[in-house]
């Protein structure tokens, strides 16, 4: 065991802990670390630690700079220094466990009195390697002898793979469920391909024990591609922080099954489901597109992150590759999915006119394909240009036919998502009746698929927000938070939580707004909402704290919305307190952070404190 600031390294299994608490690294990150540590004397350079972190993986040294920067952002930016064009080296100083802290197995080296720290490492060193490759080898303890599974796939279990239609290829998925079931084990518990489709992370929980397993399930089709029949796969990999979602087209069942091991094998063997901050998965997705620059799958899940990170001139170039790969291997799925793509790509640049062009596109395409449930999404996108427009008959229609597209395609998820946002939609328009009825009708929905409590999550939390007496909010917000919490409704949670603390506050209740902070786990949120609270309760060296907490933690983590708030936060305190500490990086992360629309949202208090919006007319920077 290894100490540095407040944590300790066990080096030997590759586990990292921060005041007792579990720091969770992946495969590549523990080998990573080890080696810098392992190496401090040294500047390592970028070759050096492909040789030893990646081995015979095809990537690209970016992918380096990505993990280091990985490191920094768990531990400290003072951990590994940059040396320009020569590498990285380790900076902390390391220390050994002091006495009565460690497992009696380490006595021995402890107690020599005459090993010094590298002789202690290098004495390990083997072990670690080794140890570090067990990690992401390793069989689970569930797997017995018996069952001949290869060893990289024991991470992910099979939940049987349904056909589309009850009673249509029934002999080809059972035949494909057998062939998969020679490399992926089934879970201990039993479900079915449309619970995981309905309720993912939810059925991930009841199937999983931990978080280092992957369940795999999906739906066969039969379809027609100019005048060949062919097969095709709707898969879906659910992980403990992300999924994975794609679309093969296959000749025959075998054929489906090569190209869904080649993908799960490439998928395994990198970090993305393990990725603890969601942007850091953007160069884990550039790394597996690097690998095998013609998967479809792969292109599509790094575009949809371009466009979440407002990375909208790679996402424009990589949208254009992803058209010409499509067309390439004939692919009428990703042909439609890729011109949706390019249209959100340009409602999110306010082009909405562009977008629908490209959006009835997209939509053509995939009647063509004859695939209802993307199909169905296309048909909300079309609503949400119309709802710029403020076309209540024309959102109507779009919405009608993405629920009625949903239904044909049994996705009672999604043709609940239409009913729900006709009911928003209505509400901003403010159409009293039909956002009700329509909010209703989603909540008859969910009652009649029996779907589990967490997608009650958003009817509760629209029916707050309608109603107009502070008891009945509060009684809404408090039924929204007995309902289980996802990844998918996580910021239904914590805006309620927001909500509900500033009626506790209007209440003069600050003991039940400070007890909903219990429950929020995501550190730069919690902190955030404290932030808040404090400087409500007039006690703004205590919101300073807090907001300075929440503030540092999203910018290590890339949660900009966070960041950006607290950093307006700061400067009011700055300005409360008379103190300018630091106002100048608040300022220069606005000016770097922000994007119009939250510039104009915040357009006043910018103007207060004194914050120039470099879109306003004098183009002065903040």
């Amino acid at each position: 065991m290894l100490y540095f600031l407040d944590f300790k390294f066990d080096i030997q299994q590759g586990l990292l802990f921060k005041n007792q608490s579990n720091v969770p690294l992946t495969p590549t990150q523990c080998k990573l670390l080890t080696l810098l540590i392992e190496s401090k004397d040294k500047v390592l350079s970028k070759e050096d630690i492909l040789d030893h972190v990646w081995q015979d993986r095809v990537v690209s040294e970016q992918v380096v700079f990505q993990n280091i920067s990985q490191l920094r952002a768990l531990i400290s930016d003072e951990a590994i220094k940059t040396f320009p064009k020569r590498g990285y080296q380790w900076q902390l100083e390391l220390s050994t466990p002091p006495v009565g802290d460690t497992p009696s197995d380490e006595h021995p080296l402890k107690n020599t009195g005459r090993a010094s720290l590298p002789l202690i490492l290098a004495l390990i060193s083997f072990a670690t390697v080794s140890l570090c490759a067990l990690f992401w080898y390793w069989p689970s303890s569930n797997i017995t002898a018996s069952h001949s599974v290869p060893q990289k796939a024991q991470s992910v279990l099979l939940v049987p793979i349904s056909p589309r239609f009850e009673g249509h290829l029934s002999s080809e998925t059972q035949a494909l469920n057998n062939t998969l079931s020679t490399n992926y084990l089934a879970p201990s518990n039993t479900s079915s391909a449309q619970a995981i489709f309905n309720s993912p992370y939810i059925e991930y929980k009841k199937l999983v024990p931990s978080s280092d397993k992957l369940i795999l399930s999906g739906f066969v089709y039969q379809q027609r591609i100019e005048d060949e029949q062919v097969f095709l796969l709707e898969y879906r990999l659910q992980g403990h922080l992300r999924h994975w979602q794609g679309y093969l087209y296959g000749s025959t069942v075998n054929d489906l099954k090569a190209q869904l091991k080649r993908k799960i094998d490439s998928l395994v063997q990198s970090d993305y489901f393990y990725l603890q901050i969601d942007s850091f998965t953007t160069s884990e997705l550039a790394m597996l597109n690097n690998q095998d620059p013609n998967d479809l799958d792969v292109l599509k899940h790094l575009i949809e992150r371009l466009l979440s990170e407002y990375n909208h001139n790679v996402a424009s170039a990589r949208i254009e590759q992803m058209i010409s790969l499509s067309e390439q291997q004939n692919h009428p799925i990703y042909m439609a999915y890729a011109q949706w793509l390019k249209a959100r790509l340009f409602i999110a640049l306010n082009q909405f006119q562009l977008a629908q062009q490209h959006l009835e596109q997209a939509s053509n395409l995939m009647d063509q394909a004859d695939f209802n449930a993307l199909n169905s999404e296309i048909s909300k996108s079309l609503a949400d240009v119309a709802a710029h427009h403020k076309d209540f008959p024309t959102i109507q229609k779009h919405l009608y036919k993405s629920a009625s597209q949903a239904r044909l395609a049994n996705r009672p998820v999604q043709e609940i998502r239409a009913y729900t946002l006709l009911s928003i939609n209505a509400f901003k328009l403010k159409r009293e009746k039909e956002k009700y009825d329509y909010l209703f009708q989603a909540k008859t929905l969910l009652a009649d698929h029996q779907l589990d409590g967490s997608h009650y999550m958003l009817i509760f939390y629209h029916f707050a927000l309608f109603e107009q007496t502070v008891e009945e909010k509060q009684r809404f917000y408090l039924k929204v938070l007995e309902q289980p919490v996802t990844p998918e409704n996580y910021w239904v949670f914590f805006s309620v939580s927001e909500q509900l603390a500033n009626l506790y506050l209007g209440q003069d209740q600050s003991e039940q707004a400070l007890a909903l902070t219990s429950n929020i786990t995501e550190p730069a949120r919690k902190h955030f909402l404290l932030a808040k609270i404090y400087h409500r309760l007039e006690q703004p060296e205590l919101a300073k704290q807090h907001a300075r907490t929440s503030f540092n933690t999203a910018r290590m983590q890339h949660i900009d919305w966070v960041g950006l708030d607290m950093a307006l936060k700061l400067l009011e305190l700055g300005a409360e307190l008379q103190d300018e500490t630091d106002a100048m990086i608040y300022r220069h992360y606005i000016q770097n952070t922000a994007r119009p629309r939250w510039q104009r949202v915040n357009r006043e208090k910018l103007s207060k404190l004194g914050v120039i919006n470099p879109y306003e007319q004098n183009k002065k920077k903040i």
